[in-house]
């Protein structure tokens, strides 16, 4: 959506509003409930969101007590942020730490507050089991049937066949047995967590947020870096007769990084032995799934604009009317949405693709 489309949406963006559901309770800023920061980090990397709220309290006042009785650890959150009355959901999640500051005989109570989205609670999670064997398929669904996913789990609408292989248990947190057999199973768990948390993965190139020109725009930072680049990824297993297994999947292109020069610079290769890769095609999968990262992670954007609950991770955005190095279409791969007093901004970090 072109950004002069979303000014007029949002009424000229003029009154940040928010949302703050917490242990079924909505709260908002008032006069015995005074917001100081609000910031949301979302990522569709390998770690957890976050919700950071910190805020002035007077716990005599009827909003005061209901901000306090409402912030418990396990408490489920959700966060929508906006305009006026348009607001979007940004954020679900679970309170996973807080603290109060008391003012020994002041006015106000500072309380400040953590809650991790469902992303986070599955890094905390451990279940009892440690050491049995369950299918791709049974470990999904342990992990969304928990409270914190299960409006997540409503968009999955069946999993893959080939996910039914073992997955043994070492003691991690279902989130990284998760990741790793997901990788194992010739699937990018980032591929599967853009579509279940953020809707649409990276194949999906529709634009959600155009601009045009400055207009909304705060400042912008295109960094290009030869950092973690190399000419090929390697991968290497074995099969279930003890035959190695390598695939080797090479640099489909050069990034602009200068044709001439770059092979030569970058004529190393990346070998990475996997003991859990049994078949060429899963060779085959992450050898280029990780090498696709690697160029990716080489041409990255960083930005600020004006409050946009529409850039969220796992999402595109384009860039036009700006230099020649920053025009072009991004994928967004975290945002960090901030209100506090003196309003609502959107910072953003995005690969070029």
């Amino acid at each position: 959506m072109e950004f002069k489309r979303l000014y007029q949406k949002y009424s000229g963006m003029r009154e940040p509003a928010f949302t703050l559901t917490v242990n079924q309770k909505s709260l908002h800023s008032c006069e015995d409930a005074r917001l100081e920061t609000l910031e949301c980090e979302l990522t569709c990397r390998s770690r957890a969101g976050m919700l950071l709220v910190q805020a002035a309290l007077n716990p005599a006042g009827v909003h005061g007590a209901a901000w306090l009785d409402a912030f418990q650890p396990g408490a489920a959150c959700a966060l929508s942020v906006g305009y006026g009355t348009e607001k979007t959901c940004v954020f679900t999640g679970t309170v996973f730490e807080t603290s109060w500051e008391d003012p020994l005989g002041g006015e106000c109570l500072r309380l400040e507050a953590i809650c991790m989205d469902a992303c986070g609670l599955l890094s905390c999670s451990s279940m009892a089991d440690a050491g049995a064997a369950r299918t791709m398929t049974q470990l999904v669904n342990t992990i969304l049937g928990q409270p914190a996913c299960r409006g997540l789990a409503k968009t999955v609408k069946r999993f893959p066949a080939d996910w039914d292989l073992p997955v043994y248990r070492c003691g991690d947190s279902d989130f990284a047995v998760l990741r790793a057999a997901a990788e194992f199973a010739c699937y990018e768990f980032y591929i599967y967590a853009s579509e279940l948390y953020f809707g649409p993965p990276r194949q999906n190139k529709e634009v959600s947020v155009a601009f045009s020109g400055i207009d909304g725009l705060i400042s912008l930072k295109r960094r290009r870096t030869l950092a973690g680049q190399c000419a090929s990824v390697t991968v290497t297993g074995a099969d279930d007769t003890g035959t190695r297994i390598s695939y080797a999947k090479k640099r489909s292109q050069d990034g602009g990084f200068g044709a001439g020069s770059v092979k030569k610079a970058l004529s190393g290769t990346m070998f990475q032995p996997e003991a859990a890769v049994h078949t060429m095609a899963q060779a085959q999968y992450l050898a280029g799934a990780r090498m696709a990262k690697r160029e990716h992670e080489g041409n990255l954007l960083s930005g600020r604009c004006v409050g946009l609950p529409e850039i969220r991770p796992g999402r595109f955005l384009s860039l036009s009317g700006l230099s020649a190095p920053v025009n072009g279409k991004y994928y967004v791969v975290s945002v960090r949405h901030r209100m506090d007093e003196t309003g609502f901004e959107t910072s953003f970090e995005a690969e070029g693709i």
